[in-house]
């Protein structure tokens, strides 16, 4: 693998790490192999997200994978199994990136699909052009991280581990 997608490889848990730092009792925190919560225990996985069973904040970074859009459809199905009141999906495009556009438009077509019919909000995080990633790092979790302090009251800057 070359070192290009190491670094965007590494971005990626970095990403993840830094999400758990906002676990708290009662704000669950998920990445890697366990699954989403609500998905029975052989279901999908996100690179990392935080939950409180009525809102769940999503993290999904596309570094080598192929099938963005099934990294956004499995949130409609996840609307089987539980029913969230919001939830928040961030969708992060990195140089790494290296499927051909039409998954990342087919992702974009059944993020506004569902926004129609679930409390579901898609944010496209395209960091494609990006070269620097200690700066997209910084601007990623700057984005995120508002709104996860905005989702979780409790979560305050003052009070992050």
């Amino acid at each position: 693998m070359p070192n290009y997608d190491r670094r965007w490889l590494a971005f990626e848990a970095q990403l993840a790490e830094w999400m758990r730092a906002f676990e708290r009792p009662g704000i669950e925190f998920c990445a890697g192999y366990r699954r989403i919560p609500g998905f029975p225990v052989s279901g999908f996985r996100a690179d990392g997200l935080l939950t409180d069973g009525k809102c769940l904040v999503a993290l999904e970074v596309e570094v080598r994978q192929t099938h963005p859009d099934t990294n956004v459809g499995k949130y409609w199905l996840l609307s089987e199994h539980h029913a969230y009141e919001r939830v928040v999906l961030f969708h992060v495009y990195t140089p790494a990136f290296n499927s051909y556009g039409w998954r990342m438009q087919l992702g974009q077509f059944y993020a506004r699909k569902m926004q129609v019919q679930l409390p579901f909000e898609y944010v496209l995080l395209d960091r494609r052009s990006d070269v620097d990633v200690d700066a997209t790092f910084r601007d990623v979790t700057s984005i995120v991280g508002a709104r996860v302090e905005r989702e979780f009251p409790e979560i305050s800057a003052v009070n992050r581990r």
